[in-house]
C-alpha cells in the first residue's frame, strides 16, 4: 500500500508532476512505500498508517528525483561531478530514519540467573 500519491509529491515540490514524469514518480513511490514498512517493524495500524509516513515517503521520491542516473557524487562548489556503473540513491535517509525510528520495535535485553547455594536468590523491597 503506497504511502502517498503523485499530488503529494506534487504539493510539497511546488510543482505539477509532468506527464513523462508521473510513472517515475509512482514506481518511486512503491520503492519508498516499500523501504518505510520494511523499516518500521514496530506496531502500526496497518489500515491507518500514521501521517508522518505520507511526508517521509513525498521527500524520500523528492531527494530520489533530484539524483541524475549514474551520478555517483556532485557538488556544488567548484563544481564537481563523478560518475560510476552504479549509483543508487534508493534507501532511506538518516534523517527518514530517524523520524521514523519510534515506529520500529525495541530490542532490549536482560540478565537471568538461577538461584542456588552459590547465588542464593534475595528479594528486596523499596519503601
Amino acid at each position: 500500500m503506497p504511502f502517498a500519491t503523485v499530488d503529494d509529491v506534487a504539493a510539497r515540490i511546488g510543482r505539477p508532476i509532468a506527464d513523462d514524469e508521473k510513472t517515475r514518480v509512482e514506481a518511486f513511490i512503491e520503492d519508498a512505500s516499500a523501504f518505510v514498512t520494511d523499516y518500521c517493524t514496530g506496531r502500526w495500524d496497518r489500515t491507518s498508517p500514521p501521517a508522518t509516513f505520507k511526508a517521509i515517503v513525498s521527500t524520500e521520491v523528492i531527494r530520489w528525483m533530484s539524483v541524475a542516473p549514474g551520478v555517483v557524487l556532485e557538488r556544488t562548489g567548484e563544481l564537481e561531478t563523478q560518475f560510476g556503473q552504479t549509483a543508487s540513491a534508493q534507501g532511506l535517509s538518516r534523517e527518514a530514519k530517524q523520524a521514523l525510528s519510534k515506529y520500529r520495535r525495541k530490542v532490549g535485553s536482560f540478565a537471568v540467573r538461577r538461584c542456588n547455594e552459590e547465588f542464593p536468590c534475595t528479594t528486596s523491597t523499596t519503601g
